[in-house]
């Protein structure tokens, strides 16, 4: 059946359904009587694969619309959703916002919706591989990935996922934004009986998923990480962080502090700080939804053009990110970052890289740790940006500039800008690690840090 309905919605009808949803929000605005509406819609198609234990043991398939109507009334505002893509379902959504807003009560940090028509700085790309996959070239793809062991003590366990999505946003003042998109993503664990290794690979199009590539990666970890030494104790050491843990980092400041409402709501480390340094001078991040590479879209929730937004430049805090509500509480203009859920946000961050490679980082470690993975991470001071977690898949003791042995995981508990301020190299090779559709960062492969605060020890 999952089989059928993905050949039935080829990329071709994927095309023509674009003019549709564009032609339905349309007729939503028509039937409004508020004085200001807008209509966004996404719908999307997702297939994936899973397997455990070496074996495919699940293929799924699914079809989402959402529908959302927000209306407003002077200074008052409701909202209403639906699923169902129909004339007569978005009328009625349209109604019940309408209706919402005339029994809310005014909010003066309501902003008007954005004014168009705009021009949009990019078409996203889309690929007919990644929206028709089928469960057939879905297993192909994974089975490969198997055949690189022959060690019946690692298993591997993962998924392969496919898919794409339609997004179209339209307002009254003559917004009509539409794009949509594909992606395909492979993420594969091998586990032995001491030690586990990981790799994710993440890109719009299917031909660049290289299973093969990132099960050897996997695996390799996997085994050089066996039998770990368990006799290194907790403490601050020279830490090699390698791109999935410095993309952690990275997606936790932002929620952390670089949303415009947390900073207006005196709850961002950023407050107070424009202007001044906060981390190291070798510190640059800043949201680049332009570069290709972080896989962004080319408008905000709300049909703002998406920009590039210098946030830390130079380790001195520049900017946080705004959509059109909060830029108005702050006397500013949105910087195209409208999410959707009241939270402007960077959503396709760029850490820049430095002049090393990952072997040169290693190499200048006298003695150390590499990690990895983080796991379990989770907030424990964020104005203070300090984090709390696990390390997983790979973590290693160096010694004179060489990977020596496996090691047991350990729990951390660190400031971040602090991490950042200790940093005494980048690799100039960078990778993206996503975070949601369409989102993610492009970071360094290794990043090494002085002073990494391991709070503890696990026996694993």
């Amino acid at each position: 059946m999952a089989e059928a309905l993905e050949k039935q919605y080829s990329a071709r009808k994927v095309l023509s359904r674009q003019d549709e949803l564009v032609e339905l929000a349309r007729s939503g605005l028509a039937a409004s009587a508020a004085d200001q509406t807008q209509v966004r819609i996404i719908a999307s198609d997702g297939a994936l694969t899973r397997f455990a234990n070496s074996e495919i043991h699940q293929n799924t398939f699914e079809r989402e619309a959402l529908v959302a109507v927000t209306a407003r009334i002077g200074q008052s505002e409701g909202s209403a959703n639906t699923n169902r893509l129909t004339k007569e379902a978005l009328v009625g959504a349209v109604e019940q916002a309408t209706a919402a807003a005339r029994v809310s009560a005014p909010n003066p940090d309501l902003a008007d919706f954005p004014d168009g028509p705009r021009d949009y700085p990019f078409q996203v790309d889309y690929y007919e591989g990644s929206a028709a996959c089928t469960p057939e070239e879905r297993a192909k793809r994974v089975i490969s990935g198997f055949n690189v062991n022959d060690d019946k003590s690692y298993t591997a366990a993962g998924t392969l996922s496919t898919g794409q999505v339609n997004v179209v946003t339209a307002n009254s003042r003559g917004i009509e934004a539409a794009y949509n998109t594909t992606l395909a993503k492979y993420t594969v664990m091998w586990s032995g009986p001491s030690s586990s290794g990981y790799q994710e690979q993440t890109s719009r199009n299917i031909a660049d998923i290289n299973t093969e590539k990132a099960s050897v990666e996997a695996l390799a970890v996997a085994r050089r990480s066996a039998d770990p030494r368990g006799d290194i104790p907790e403490g601050r050491y020279t830490v090699i962080l390698e791109a999935e843990c410095v993309a952690t980092m990275l997606n936790f400041l932002c929620w952390m502090g670089l949303s415009g409402k947390d900073y207006l709501d005196q709850a961002s480390f950023m407050c107070g700080k424009l202007g001044e340094p906060v981390t190291g001078a070798d510190f640059t991040l800043a949201d680049e939804p332009l570069d290709p590479q972080t896989m962004g879209v080319p408008c905000d929730a709300s049909g703002m053009p998406k920009q590039r937004l210098m946030l830390i430049e130079g380790g001195v805090a520049r900017a946080v990110a705004h959509d059109a509500n909060t830029a108005r509480r702050a006397g500013t203009a949105s910087t195209g970052h409208d999410t959707g859920f009241n939270f402007p946000m960077p959503t396709n961050l760029v850490l820049s890289g430095g002049a090393a490679t990952r072997e040169e980082l290693i190499a200048g470690v006298k003695r150390g740790i590499l990690v990895s993975r983080f796991h379990y991470t989770n907030v424990v001071d964020p104005l203070a940006t300090v984090i709390t977690g696990m390390t997983r898949d790979g973590t290693f003791l160096i010694e004179d500039g060489e990977i020596v042995s496996g090691l047991t995981n350990f729990r951390f508990t660190q400031n971040i800008l602090q991490a950042f301020a200790n940093c005494t190299g980048m690799s100039t090779k960078q990778v993206f690690h996503s975070a949601f559709w369409g989102s993610g960062s492009l970071v360094p492969e290794a990043v090494r840090v002085d002073g990494f605060n391991f709070s503890g020890k696990t026996g694993f």
